[in-house]
């Protein structure tokens, strides 16, 4: 059994303590040149021991880092996703989204799981491209969707043109597959709490009535649709 790496440099160590006290005293002649072949010896036991401990990190690291990412769409996930929202939300005004695709199944039952794929790959791709540099969109899981931005007063302009974006077909092998997107929002600074998670939940209450309602388009709380939507979850 392989020393541990803890214990090969305190050997290490005590080598060369033993080597700069030899040197000091100039009482061995020969105590010098071995103290250095005991550095020697050990710290090339050592090395391979420390390349597989800092391989070891760079795949956990690997690891970690694609569990924070949707491996479909390259978005980030939840976890990955309000980390990012919560520091928008500390810098200034933020608006959350949240965003279920319409039709989506029929999508996957008639044309089968990688047209499926397609279309949640665009989806992303839309997403993001509609977020900015300044925002993040993430994947929820399966069809859904969410995103994060800075608000600037234009939350009904921009959501019209996201709502359009997201309608356009998607073409896969030379078929246009059409779906929707039901789109709830919530503007932090119209919350009674202003957090991302209690954006989080307005914007999901706002968007399962919208798509209750069978209606494709932009959906943010007023303070009156707000107000019902936190009763609700109270």
């Amino acid at each position: 059994m392989a020393p541990a790496p803890a214990d090969l440099i305190d050997r290490a160590r005590r080598h060369l303590e033993a080597h700069a006290r030899t040197w000091a005293s100039e009482l061995d002649e020969d105590a010098g040149p071995r103290a250095a072949w005991y550095v020697h010896h050990d710290l090339a036991a050592l090395l391979p021991l420390l390349q597989e401990t800092l391989a070891d990190r760079d795949r956990l690291a690997a690891r970690l880092q694609t569990a924070r990412r949707d491996p479909l769409t390259g978005l980030v996930t939840r976890q990955a996703w309000t980390e990012r929202a919560e520091q928008l939300a500390a810098a200034g005004p933020t608006a959350v989204l949240l965003v279920d695709l319409d039709h989506f199944k029929p999508v996957n039952d008639r044309h089968g799981h990688a047209a499926g794929d397609a279309v949640l790959a665009a989806t992303a791709h839309r997403l993001a491209d509609w977020c900015g540099p300044a925002g993040c969109a993430g994947r929820l899981g399966g069809d859904e969707f969410v995103a994060a931005v800075p608000d600037h007063g234009d939350l009904a302009e921009r959501v019209t043109k996201l709502r359009d974006a997201l309608a356009r077909p998607v073409d896969h092998r030379g078929r246009l597959l059409q779906v929707g997107a039901s789109i709830g929002a919530a503007q932090l600074a119209d919350l009674a709490v202003p957090t991302v998670s209690a954006a989080l939940e307005a914007a999901d209450a706002a968007m399962y009535r919208s798509k209750r309602r069978g209606r494709r388009g932009r959906r943010w709380p007023t303070p009156l649709t707000l107000a019902h939507t936190l009763r609700r979850a109270a």
